[in-house]
């Protein structure tokens, strides 16, 4: 894993520091289904369709806005 950025997120509740990092996975990821509705792994355009189709957490939209550098 490597740190990418931290950055003073606005958060709805409060301000508070997130943190960004790169990671590569080896292996299969197996979430909880209690916890996780659905998940895989998308493309940069899929990931672009979804961002105008999907409803986002805002702060991860604000995340990967700063980790592509559109962001503050």
């Amino acid at each position: 894993m490597r740190f990418a950025f931290k950055f003073l997120c606005r958060g709805v509740i409060s301000p508070y520091w997130l943190g960004v990092h790169e990671a590569a996975v080896g292996e299969a990821i197996t979430p909880d289904p209690a916890e996780i509705a659905w998940h895989g792994w998308l493309t940069e355009r899929e990931l672009d369709e979804a961002l105008a189709r999907w409803t986002f957490v805002p702060d991860g939209v604000e995340a990967l806005r700063r980790y592509r550098g559109l962001g503050d």
